[in-house]
């Protein structure tokens, strides 16, 4: 049950994100994140006669990472109190617990990583069809069905039921890092390239690229990605050449999707002169997408500005439930808590101490999938970990289900051959990715 449970969720956060993120019972506030977690600490499942996760602290080899996500944990712990006493409402407070706690997700990842190995790249497969086929309908057609999910509170922004596709550059990269053929491949890499360039968010540009810099440092495999990089070319000259031009979803900014629409969105942020003179030719997308870049940008400065007003702040930031968008007069009293990026939310509730104890931690995963990157030869773990962290940076990565579960699942699968005593390890990669590996054995630290 707990290997489906894990699929389901890589899938349906990756392919409906927040859509997913809301199936439960929202007027008791019971969604499907926080359910399977409560489940899996309270009767997770069994390896011999004891219950994981509370087993992963019997291996040598996450004798420090279980340190640093205690430490990681416990302040979050420390900053629900904190908040309260401070005055900040207690159930805010504990919400926003929720970047410390859906860590807890990881070692369920690892349970499935011991179990079935060969089943990730299946996944991720999987992922990339629906991306492709899903996100192209949801361009075309479904961006305009207002259809949303009934029963969420009122101060919680609408949620749509057919929900935009935000993890392209993941089924690209899976695709690149897992794909034996990528030639015969050509079709899904044109797809998933398609969406993510259609749904014009420059984070997951970014995201890809220093996905594909890390693999190409690591692997030093650049064919491949002179492959992939082929097949999105010759899509971009296709749609030169014929002026391909499509309506852009609607909550992208509307216009359209055509080359100079593309490359206006990939410079907004850094030209104003842009804007001007698009304004002045009638087509307003683009200043939309400039001011998108300094509503954040402006509201980073004020939590930047109001946690170093003080060294308690500075050190210990203003707790958790503490109302971050109140700090920006376009964003008070308004349900936003988070500033989409994971160093400003860390910094802006728990102070450089948070911010400390938060990349220590995620150093920590790192130091895992690398490791189980030079045992297997497959250095997927470290692309995607390098990718992710990137797209937190300008995304709410850390703090939302459909963020932070499926990174963490994905990273902790990554990760599990390190349990695993490497000459078995090695064994079984011979033989091929599709082969299970062998009954779990404690590594030695």
């Amino acid at each position: 049950m707990w290997l489906r449970v894990s699929s389901v969720l890589i899938l349906g956060y990756l392919s409906l994100s927040r859509a997913f993120a809301y199936l439960g019972i929202p007027a008791w506030n019971v969604f499907i994140g926080e359910a399977v977690l409560a489940l899996l600490v309270l009767c997770g499942p069994k390896m011999g006669h004891s219950r994981w996760p509370w087993l992963s602290r019997k291996f040598p080899a996450l004798r420090s990472f279980l340190i640093l996500y205690g430490l990681f944990l416990g302040y979050g712990i420390v900053q629900v109190f904190r908040g309260i006493e401070l005055g900040n409402p207690p159930l805010m407070a504990l919400r926003d617990l929720c970047f410390n706690y859906y860590a807890v997700y990881f070692f369920l990842g690892l349970w499935a990583g011991l179990k079935r190995p060969d089943l990730l790249p299946k996944l991720l497969r999987g992922f990339a069809w629906f991306n492709g086929i899903y996100g192209t309908l949801y361009i075309v057609v479904l961006n305009s069905v207002y259809w949303f999910w009934p029963g969420l509170a009122d101060e919680t922004v609408p949620v749509q039921i057919f929900a935009q596709p935000i993890y392209s550059f993941v089924a690209l990269l899976g695709l690149l890092a897992y794909e034996k053929d990528l030639w015969g491949s050509w079709y899904l890499l044109l797809l998933n390239g398609f969406v993510m360039l259609g749904m014009q968010i420059r984070t997951e540009w970014l995201a890809l690229a220093v996905g594909v810099i890390v693999w190409c440092v690591a692997t030093r495999h650049g064919k491949r990605v002179l492959q992939a990089g082929v097949v999105l070319t010759c899509m971009l000259m296709l749609m030169y050449i014929t002026d391909l031009r499509l309506p852009g979803p609607e909550l992208r900014g509307g216009g359209d999707i055509s080359i100079r629409q593309l490359v206006d969105r990939a410079a907004s942020p850094f030209r104003s002169d842009i804007s001007d003179q698009r304004a002045a030719a009638g087509v307003g997308e683009v200043e939309t997408q400039e001011a998108t870049f300094v509503w954040r940008t402006v509201w980073w400065f004020a939590i930047w500005n109001s946690v170093h007003a003080d060294t308690r702040t500075a050190l210990f930031g203003h707790g958790y439930g503490f109302p971050l968008g109140d700090l920006v007069p376009y964003l008070e009293g308004e349900f936003i808590r988070t500033p989409h990026n994971e160093f400003f939310y860390a910094l802006g509730y728990t102070g450089w101490t948070g911010v400390a104890l938060f990349f220590l931690f995620q150093f920590g995963i790192l130091r895992l999938v690398w490791r189980a990157s030079r045992t297997t030869g497959q250095w997927f773990g470290v692309v995607y970990w390098a990718a992710m962290m990137t797209f937190g940076l300008f995304f709410p990565l850390g703090e939302t289900p459909y963020g932070a579960i499926p990174f963490y699942l994905i990273t902790g699968w990554f990760a599990a051959p390190i349990m695993l005593r490497k000459e078995t390890v090695s064994i079984e990669y011979k033989r091929g990715p599709s082969v299970p590996f062998g009954r779990p054995v404690p590594a030695s630290g």
